[in-house]
């Protein structure tokens, strides 16, 4: 399982089309994420129509949930509770070492560190 502030990546950024209704922020494959908060929440819900055609929730599974830093969503509107939506956690694995180092290394850059100039002393 993950933990808070751990760095991770998404694997998975298939999603039903009711998804784009709800969130206003989705994850990207291949994009590095910091975990916020861990819970349980709802997933992989089914909706019905109300004779007043209006969309209600039928059912839906329990799963571990992220909220991750880098994204905000709405509170989940089929919940009593206040809940910001979240992502099911199989949607991310964690981020190996190799790839925080490859990262880093290209963040310094070239010469990081190096002196350029040296400060004149004033003579008087």
């Amino acid at each position: 399982m993950f933990s808070i502030g751990q760095r991770v990546v998404c694997i998975n950024d298939d999603f039903e089309p009711w998804v784009y209704d709800l969130y206003k922020a989705l994850p990207k494959k291949d994009k590095v994420y910091t975990v916020r908060a861990i819970g349980m929440g709802r997933s992989n819900p089914q909706f019905a129509l109300t004779e007043d055609a209006e969309i209600k929730l039928t059912g839906a599974e329990f799963d571990f949930l992220i909220l991750l830093k880098e994204l905000l969503n709405p509170d989940d509107p089929h919940s009593n509770v206040k809940q910001e939506l979240g992502f099911r956690a199989e949607r991310f694995a964690p981020l190996q070492e190799d790839e925080v180092e490859e990262e880093e290394g290209e963040l310094i850059g070239v010469g990081a560190g190096e002196k350029t100039w040296e400060p004149e002393v004033a003579v008087r």
